[in-house]
Parts: structure tokens; sequence; C-alpha cells
């Protein structure tokens, strides 16, 4: 079934293009220029100095030091502490790649990597903290609610895929450098625009199948999805989590609510974060399925908490 229902879907797009090039032509365009102007020298650093310090063979240390509480807690290897502590600093999707590079290095098992990805998918505090909350929301108590409902509930989320006990991994430690500082140096640089270039390709896809989605369902429900409704925040949250929130930011109801229905957007990442988590993760073993429902479990304990913790300081 799903080699035949595949094609007529992708050729429906293509016909969707060919009907509108022009519109849909801007959409991209938009989701380059996104990802040209904020992501891009945002996540650059992040990828490039993350990079280094996977390959200089400190990690081991790292997860020496802050690895057995996440070891305990979650039943992975404590190296699983690093991608987790990336992912807080830095954000989407640089704990994926952090924990796709720990697999690809053999530092981490198919089954902890699995498991680690459940509470290692975060955004960073600027995104949360500048453009959802000061931007967005302008709602400064709005964001602190928002970020901490958002990393406790990726806390959280990791206990529901932890599985059985099974014997303590001890901490891995990386092999020393077998390459020049400045082979090291420039491989680093290669491999993390490469790696950017995969998610800039995927915003920009997302963008356009969010704008798609949106033309056809506010055609076939005008009422539901001509914009600045809860459904048409959770179409384009599905695709694209700034989106979402602007549109969660137009609804009229409490402070507490939208906050509550930000950590959602930004806890599920839609549809671009799991492209981007799923081109690094890939060889882990995961299924789409499973990181799917991941991330669907993640938005919705942070939801509840955010709707908990806005009841009491937003209200």
């Amino acid at each position: 079934m799903r080699k035949v229902l595949l094609p007529i879907f992708l050729f429906a797009l293509l016909a969707l293009l060919l009907l509108s090039p022009e519109r849909y032509f801007t959409t991209v365009r938009g989701g380059v220029m996104l990802f040209a102007s904020a992501v891009l020298p945002s996540m650059l650093p992040y990828f490039f100095f993350t990079k280094l310090l996977t390959a200089t063979g400190c990690v081991g240390g790292l997860s020496a030091t802050l690895g057995r509480p996440v070891s305990r807690a979650y039943r992975v290897a404590p190296i699983a502490a690093y991608p987790l502590l990336m992912s807080f600093l830095s954000g989407y999707p640089v704990g994926a790649r952090v924990l796709g590079d720990l697999h690809a290095k053999g530092l981490i098992s198919d089954r902890d990597a699995v498991r680690a990805a459940s509470f290692t998918s975060t955004s960073g505090s600027m995104f949360v903290l500048g453009s959802v909350g000061a931007v967005i929301l302008g709602d400064s108590a709005a964001a602190v609610v928002i970020l901490a409902s958002h990393y406790l509930g990726a806390l959280v989320n990791g206990f529901f895929y932890r599985g059985k006990k099974e014997k303590e991994t001890a901490a891995s430690s990386l092999p020393p450098l077998v390459s020049s500082p400045e082979n090291l140096l420039s491989d680093a640089m290669y491999e993390s625009v490469l790696s950017l270039a995969l998610v800039g390709g995927f915003i920009a896809i997302a963008n356009l199948l969010g704008d798609m989605a949106s033309d056809l369902l506010s055609r076939l429900f005008p009422s539901l999805f001509a914009g600045g409704t809860l459904a048409s925040g959770m179409l384009y949250g599905a695709f694209e989590v700034t989106r979402g929130c602007v549109e969660f930011a137009s609804l009229g109801v409490s402070r507490a609510m939208k906050a509550a229905l930000c950590a959602l957007a930004v806890s599920f990442g839609g549809l671009s974060v799991l492209l981007q988590s799923m081109a690094f993760l890939g060889k882990t073993g995961i299924k789409q399925g499973k990181l799917l429902l991941m991330k669907t479990t993640q938005a919705g304990v942070s939801f509840a908490l955010a709707l908990g913790l806005g009841s009491i300081f937003l209200n």
C-alpha cells in the first residue's frame, strides 16, 4: 500500500507546484531566507564547536562527571549526558547531531541512542526567550514558563522510553586524535557546513508543505483554517514551530493557555525538526514512527506542565 500511496502523494505535490509556481517559489524562498538570516548564523558556531569537542576526546571525561545521574535515570550509557547538555545549550537539532556523531564513533549503542533520543531533542533558550517570548508573545514571564516546561518535559519524556533495567554501561572514552589540528579544523567545518545544508533544505521543504496544506484546508474548511484560529495554529505548528507560535499568539485566550500552546509547538518542533533529527539519527536504527511518538509525548507533557505553571504564575 505504501508503495502505491507515496508516489501518488508525490505526484499530487508536483501538480500543486505546477499550478501555483509563483506562490510556492515565494514560500521556498521564505524558508531559505529564514535559514540564511536566523538559523545559519546561530547554528554554525554550535555545530562547529560541538564537532571539535566530540573529536578531541574530552567527552569521555564529561560523561564520567555528569553521566551517572543520566545513566541511572534513563538506563543509558553515561555518555548520553553530553548530547543532553548540548541540546539544552544549543537547541534543535544539535542534540540529534551530537548523538548521531557518538553513535557513528561507536561510543553509544543502537539501544541507548534510541532511548537517549527521547530526552535530547530540545530548542535553545535564546529562541524560546527571545523569538517566542520577547518578539512573538511580548511576554517575558510567559517565555520563562515555556522554557521551564519545555526542558522539564524533555526530562520527563525520557522516563517513558528508558526500557528495562540492564547491566550498567561504563563511561565511554574517545580514541586519541589521528589527524593534525589543521585537518581537524577543516574536517569539522566541512561536516558542519554539510549538516547545515541538510537543515536548511528541510526547513525550506517543511515551509513549503505547511503552506500547501494550509492552502488546501483553508479552501475546504475556511472557518477553521483561514488564520488566527486554534486549528490553523496546530496546522502550522505541525510543520514549523515559529509559524505555529505566531498563530497561537493571535488567539483570544489567557496568557497561561498561550504559553501552554507555544510550549506544545516548541516541544514538538514540527516536521522540520523531525526531518532534521532523522537525518542525523537514521543510522541508530530509530524508526520515523518512534521518533514521532517521542516528540508527541514530549509535546503533551510540556503542554500540561506549562498549563499548570501558567495557572500559578501568569494569571
